[in-house]
Order: structure tokens, then C-alpha cells, then sequence
């Protein structure tokens, strides 16, 4: 059954092929196809002076300063016709000094009126035109530092890992000008060598210039980034003269305190909930870095600021499966962060919840990877009765990651994490290898092994088992696959990582064909189609997914496709459900993907599904059943004016039973997330969100609910590590204001521990708080 599924879906895939393939690069080409260019190279000379965009008035550089620059031009299009010319003409000029490396681009443009520059939050340039600089300062070839600027000047930068999406939560301190002229634009990145990693030995650095020109759905390279090539840094170009950058010592020191007025129901024990308020109160920590021979890093932290400004963007989490995954937002844990990412998410900081102290080491030693780090939780201890012997007590988590670069874009890696607390633990080892086979085809597998006791007061209970993982993709021009199959045993566990769940073997395979019409108005047209399935290591199907959809890219990154599928659900007794044999819940689906920026104001994504849904959590007595489902999401960008950003989501879940037409329930958010930039360093924002759940108790157990959020925030960030944030945050659900289901003693029931709910809005939080830092760098 195994082997005939994957036929059928690679069959189906290749033929029909969901509407985003797993690295959302744009793909284009002309009509023969692209060939690789060879590898280009460029010296960086040494400069007596820093670089200003003043220097470049007129769109050159001034006539003394030209000949003491190094130059390149001549970008090539990846998207949307691969390997031919740019449209519009980029140069970059670039030279350091001593202690920092400058870039200057030159953007020609026969519109300058149509150029997308907003002054916004950093990070929020995608929409925009914007160009950057991707560093490979090691030469390997597999991470790098993306650094991105829009016309403004906005800022945005992210830890690169090759064949993976970049990772926009890292923050480095760096300068930036942006200024738009009747020839096109300029935009100026200056990166200090200590904001850096860098081995001192090497004289040559990667590196891969961008420009994006999002009314063409252009994206220009230099050197050439061919799609039918896997990876970007593969493809990089070389900086020569990274020699002598820096002899002194890098010691950041970043401190910061807050106070607050707050108010809260602590409801972490569910028997006794209760409201904690704490006026005027002040709290402050610090994290301290060293860099040592400037490629490693030793981080510490004492009572770290975790308290993010940031929020979560919403999600469908009503009548999930599965668990659902949320970013890390938290500074600590934010560097160098990939030097721990393996196939399998053995890593995922977000289960390290309340934490006091830490240190980390992390950094490169010639082709040797090193990722280690040390932090306690209090959360574990504050989850359990006050009368538990481990109330207060802290858990301790590390994890030790050591990888070998090898070959052209190889590598071999071991991993170790260990979470102990209360007698018990949880512990993982094993071993992961990365193999480059060819300029288009890369290979990951991974085996690990877990250990997990049960702490002293559950019991002791002890399992064991493991886990292994396998992919191949291919990454073409025309022709895109990637397939991964993954085994996670009955015993196997990770407390420190994520999975959706254990007691499974699976498979993913998605595949595209893409054809490139010579036309303005159609770029490129495929196919896309994908299947997933699963069993448990009973011989159960957990599921099968299977869905295909052609689609078009058009200009202003408009893309359209139309979706069809099935998806297959298999409940049983297995699954704690009251049913005396496995029952497949088979639903059609059909669909629509609508995604475009099409002026400077506005861009958009929406996604309407019409299909079925399966109903996991039944009212008490009946058993899973299916369910007929629309869903929408939609997102869309409003910025009326160069300051003003407003980015809006909406979600829709209903589900009426298939059976007879019953409502089950119905879920919804709406979320507004408006943002006015002073300046490119003070800003003010305003945060809404709207959630509610409507449920037919007869059908389903999901609670009916209701709930308000909103945040307030004032800003100053002249640059990261150093801020004044003021804001104000406050929460209301419609709980009922005895806090838990009582007994008639006045006790909570132990055995409806969920909260009640009334009719009315109960304030369960609020906020009002000053927080300030300052980054010392010496």
C-alpha cells in the first residue's frame, strides 16, 4: 500500500503538480537553458576614509574617490527570465576600511516614479524595491548574513542557511542610507568587521549581490544565480583583501531594565487559579557576548529579558491534529541560531519558557561547526501544585551540536540535547549527514535515539526508542522535487525539540514543472502537485493528503492558481476515540491562491478552501465524524502614505456536519497591526486582535469563545540591542469570574479543568510598562 501511494502520488505530481513550492525563490529563464557562469571575483580595496552617500551625488562617485573603489555591474535575472540582462542597469561600488566594509548601490531606473520605498519598521522591506548583500565570510558555502535596503533606508538582515528560508529573526548592528533621485535610487549598507564572524587566516570571503524590482517580479544577481542550480551560495562570487580587518578585542555588553504596572490571571495550576498584580515593579538583567579570533562566540545571560514586543501572527489553531508550530521571537536564543538546526527539530527554543540564567558557545573552526549552550527553566516548577516537592525547582536543558563541512556543500554532524528535572529526564543523541550529489540534487538524513524517565512524583516510568529521517530534493528550472520520509517510534520523545507526534512513519512528496512563455503578460505556468501519507507502527494510516493545482505568475508578483485535492483522515481506537474499528474520513476539496502587489499601496494573499474537515473533538457520548468546511485566510498590506503601514489578517474556519447539515462550529479572527515611522528609528504602533469561536455543544466540546487583545507601543531603536519601548497591553475573554468549575465545597473540580466561560468579558490581563536597553560595544 506504501509503495502504491508513493507511485500514484509521484505519477500525479509530475502531471499535476500546492500553489508555493518549498523554496519560494522565483524561477524564470529564457527559452534555451541557463548555463552556469563562472565564478566572479573582486578585491576590495583599503579606504583612508568611510563612504557616504554624499560622495555619490549625480549617481557616480565623486571623481577623486572613483579609482579607489572596486566596481561590479552587469546583473542577471533569476526571475522572471533566467539568465537574461537585467531591465534596469545596478552597480555597486564598495571599499573598507580598518574596521568596516562598505557597499554602495547605484539603481538606475527609467521610472523613478514608480519606485516602492516605504519608511517602515525594520524588516518590512519585502514588499518594497530593495537590494542586499548575502556574505559568506567563511567561503563554505552552506551559511552566510543577508543584509537588505530599501530606498528609505530601511533595514532588514537575516542568518542565511543554504536550501532553507532565511531567517529574518536575526538582528546585527549596522548603518544604512537610502534616497531616491530623478535617475533611480541609492542605498548605502555599512557593516562594522565586529558585527561580523570571520575566520583572520582567510583573504577571501563569499559573497552574492540582489536587487528586487517588484512591479516586473524581477529579482537580479550578481554573479549569476541560474535556477536550475541548487542553493544561492553555491553560486557566490568572491571578495579578495579580507585581510588585517581587526586585532582588538569584541566584548558587547547589553543591559536593560524595566518597569510595570501589571495585572494577570495565573492559571499555570488549574486548581488554583488567581490574580496577580505587581505595582510599580522594576527588574532588570543583562546578556554579555565575546567574540574570540573573531569567528567564536560565547554568550551569557542573568535574568534574561524575555519579554518580547514582538506577537505571534495568528493562526488556524481550532480543532487541530496536531501541534502547531510557532517562531521564536527572544534575542538570546536568536544568533547563530542555525548552528543547531538539524532535519529533525531537535531544537525548539520556544519549550525553554522562563528561563534565569544561560550561556552559550557557538562558532566556526575552519570546517568545524560548533553549537553549544546551558539554560535553566523555572516554568517546569511552576506548572506543578504548590504542595508538589518540585514546586520552585528549575529544569536544566543543554545541547551540544558539533558539524564537519566536507566536499562541495557537504557535511557530517553529531547532536546531543538533555532536559532534566525532578529525577527525570529527557535525552537525544544521534547523527545527521548532508550530501551535495550534484549541482542540482542534495540529500539529508539524520538517526537519533531518545531516553525520557518520568520525573520521581509521576511515577519514574522509563522509554526509549528512536527516529530517523531521509530527504532528497532537486532544484531545476523547469523541473522542482522534494521528498522526505521520516520514522518516529512509539517510545521515541523530545521535550526540547518538535514533533507533531510520535508512533509514526511517513512521507512528503511535491513536485512542479514549469514552462517560461516569451510574453509580458504570462512570465512562467506549471504544474504543481503534492502527497503526503502516514502509518503508525501498528499498521494503522494516520492519513493521506493529495492535492494539485496549475498556476501563473504574472507581473507585480501576481500569482494565480487553483486548487483540487483529497484528504483522507484515519481514526480508531488507537487514537482514544470511542469507535470499535478504524474509520477513514475521505474529503474533496477545491480551492483558490490569489497573491499580487499590484501598486506601491497595497499587496494581498488569500487563500479559499471548500472542502472537509474531520471533527476531533466531539460533544461527550459521540464519536468523530465528518465535516463540510470553508476556510479563508487573507492577508493584505494597506500603506496609504510613505509612513503608514497597516497589515491586516483575517481567518475563517466554519464546519457544518457532512451527516445532516448541523452547525458545529465556527472560528474567526481579525487582527490589525497599524505602524507610523517618525523616523527610521521612532515609530508608534497599535495592535488589534479579535478571536471567537462559536460551537454547537451538541455537536462538539470546543469551548465557546471570545477575546480581545490590544497593544500599544512607542519606540526607539536607533539600532538593535540599544531601545526605549513604552507600551501598553491589555486582554479580554469571556471567562467566567469564578476561574474554574467548582465543586460544592468551593473547591475547583479536578476533573473539568477547563475554564468556564460566560457571556461576558473578563479582563485577564493588562499591561502598562517601560523597558529600555543599551548595547556597550567594546
Amino acid at each position: 500500500m506504501i509503495r502504491s501511494s508513493l507511485f500514484l502520488g509521484i505519477f500525479l505530481s509530475f502531471f499535476l503538480s500546492p500553489a508555493f513550492p518549498k523554496s519560494q525563490k522565483p524561477q524564470g529563464g529564457p527559452t534555451e537553458p541557463p548555463k552556469q557562469q563562472a565564478p566572479a571575483d573582486v578585491k576590495v580595496p583599503l579606504l583612508t576614509a568611510p563612504l557616504r552617500l554624499a560622495d555619490f551625488e549625480g549617481m557616480a562617485p565623486r571623481a577623486d574617490l572613483r579609482d579607489q573603489l572596486a566596481y561590479v555591474t552587469d546583473f542577471i535575472q533569476q526571475a522572471p527570465r533566467d539568465g537574461q540582462p537585467a531591465t534596469e542597469k545596478t552597480e555597486v561600488w564598495m571599499g573598507r576600511t580598518t574596521s568596516t566594509l562598505y557597499f554602495v548601490f547605484i539603481c538606475f531606473d527609467h521610472a523613478p516614479g514608480l519606485i516602492r520605498g516605504h519608511l517602515a519598521r525594520r524588516e518590512n522591506v519585502q514588499n518594497d524595491d530593495y537590494v542586499a548583500v548575502l556574505l559568506d565570510e567563511f567561503q563554505d558555502r552552506r551559511k552566510g548574513v543577508l543584509f537588505e535596503v530599501n530606498p528609505a533606508g530601511v533595514q532588514s538582515d537575516a542568518a542565511w542557511t543554504e536550501n532553507s528560508q532565511p531567517d529574518f529573526s536575526y538582528d546585527q548592528v549596522w548603518d544604512s542610507e537610502g534616497r531616491v533621485t530623478d535617475k533611480g535610487w541609492m542605498a548605502l549598507v555599512a557593516i562594522p568587521f565586529r558585527s561580523l564572524r570571520f575566520r583572520r587566516s582567510g583573504p577571501d570571503w563569499g559573497v552574492v549581490f540582489a536587487r528586487s524590482l517588484p512591479r516586473n517580479s524581477e529579482i537580479d544577481y550578481w554573479p549569476r544565480v541560474a535556477a536550475n542550480i541548487s542553493g544561492t551560495l553555491s553560486q557566490e562570487g568572491t571578495l579578495h583583501g579580507m585581510e588585517g580587518l581587526t586585532e582588538s578585542h569584541n566584548i558587547q555588553i547589553n543591559p536593560y531594565a524595566l518597569a510595570q504596572n501589571e495585572r494577570n490571571l495565573i492559571d499555570l495550576d488549574p486548581l488554583h487559579p488567581y490574580f496577580s498584580s505587581r505595582h510599580l515593579e522594576g527588574t532588570a538583567g543583562v546578556d554579555a557576548k565575546a567574540i574570540f579570533k573573531d569567528s567564536i562566540v560565547l554568550d551569557g545571560t542573568i535574568n534574561p529579558d524575555f519579554s518580547t514586543v514582538e506577537s505571534d501572527q495568528p493562526q488556524f489553531t481550532v480543532n487541530q491534529r496536531f501541534a502547531v508550530y510557532f517562531p521564536e521571537l527572544r534575542p538570546f536564543f536568536l544568533e547563530n541560531a542555525n548552528y543547531f538546526g538539524t532535519p529533525i527539530r531537535l531544537v525548539y527554543t520556544r519549550n525553554i519558557v522562563h528561563p534565569d540564567y544561560g550561556v552559550r558557545l557557538t562558532g566556526k573552526v575552519r570546517g568545524t561547526n560548533l553549537g553549544f549552550f546551558a539554560i535553566d527553566d523555572r516554568a517546569q516548577g511552576e506548572t506543578v501544585a504548590p504542595d508538589d516537592p518540585q514546586y520552585g525547582k528549575h529544569a536544566i536543558n543543554a545541547v551540544g551540536r558539533v558539524s564537519q563541512d566536507f566536499g562541495k556543500g557537504s557535511s557530517v554532524g553529531l547532536i546531543y540535547t538533555d532536559q532534566e528535572f525532578g529525577g527525570g529526564w529527557n535525552r537525544i543523541g544521534g547523527v545527521d549527514t548532508t550530501l551535495r550529489l550534484s549541482d542540482s540534487w542534495t540529500t539529508d538524513l539524520q538517526w537519533v535515539e531518545s531516553s525520557t524517565r518520568a520525573r520521581d512524583e509521576d511515577g519514574g516510568g522509563y522509554s526509549a526508542g528512536p527516529a530517523a529521517y531521509w530527504d532528497i530534493s532537486r532544484q531545476g528550472r523547469s523541473f522542482n522535487l522534494f521528498s522526505n520520509s521520516a520514522d518516529f517510534s512509539t517510545g521515541f520523545e523530545t521535550t526540547l525539540g518538535f514533533i507533531q507526534t510520535n508512533n509514526v512513519r511517513k512521507n512528503h512528496t511535491h513536485l512542479s514543472y514549469a514552462w517560461y512563455p516569451n510574453q509580458k503578460t504570462i512570465q512562467s505556468w506549471g504544474l504543481e502537485g503534492d502527497e503526503a501519507f502516514a502509518f503508525d507502527h501498528f499498521g494503522n494510516r494516520v492519513y493521506r493528503y493529495v492535492n494539485a493545482d496549475p498556476y501563473w505568475l504574472l507581473p507585480r508578483n501576481t500569482v494565480l492558481a487553483p486548487l483540487v485535492g483529497q484528504n483522507s483522515d484515519t481514526l480508531g481506537p488507537q487514537n482514544g476515540y470511542d469507535l470499535a474499528h478504524n474509520v477513514n474520513f475521505t474529503e474533496n476539496w477545491g480551492g483558490l491562491v490569489v497573491k499580487s502587489a499590484p501598486w506601491t499601496q497595497l499587496n494581498f494573499n488569500v487563500v479559499a478552501v471548500r472542502g472537509g474537515n474531520v471533527n476531533y473533538n466531539p460533544a461527550v457520548g459521540r464519536a468523530p465524524s465528518l465535516m463540510d468546511q470553508q476556510s479563508v485566510q487573507f492577508l493584505f498590506t494597506v500603506q496609504p502614505m510613505r509612513q503608514l503601514t497597516a497589515d491586516n489578517t483575517y481567518l475563517l474556519d466554519r464546519d457544518h456536519a457532512a451527516s445532516n447539515g448541523a452547525f458545529v462550529y465556527e472560528a474567526q479572527t481579525f487582527r490589525t497591526k497599524v505602524n507610523y515611522q517618525f523616523t527610521r528609528a521612532i515609530s508608534a504602533r497599535v495592535i488589534v486582535e479579535y478571536d471567537t469561536t462559536l460551537a454547537n455543544p451538541v455537536e462538539t466540546s470546543i469551548p465557546r469563545t471570545k477575546q480581545w487583545g490590544t497593544q500599544a507601543l512607542l519606540t526607539w531603536l536607533p539600532h538593535p540591542g540599544t531601545a526605549v519601548y513604552i507600551g501598553y497591553n491589555d486582554d479580554l475573554q469571556n471567562l467566567d469570574r469564578s476561574l474554574c468549575n467548582r465543586l460544592p465545597n468551593g473547591t475547583c473540580d479536578p476533573n473539568n479543568t477547563d475554564p468556564p466561560r460566560s457571556v461576558s468579558l473578563l479582563n485577564d490581563g493588562r499591561q502598562v510598562f517601560v523597558k529600555a536597553s543599551y548595547l556597550f560595544r567594546f
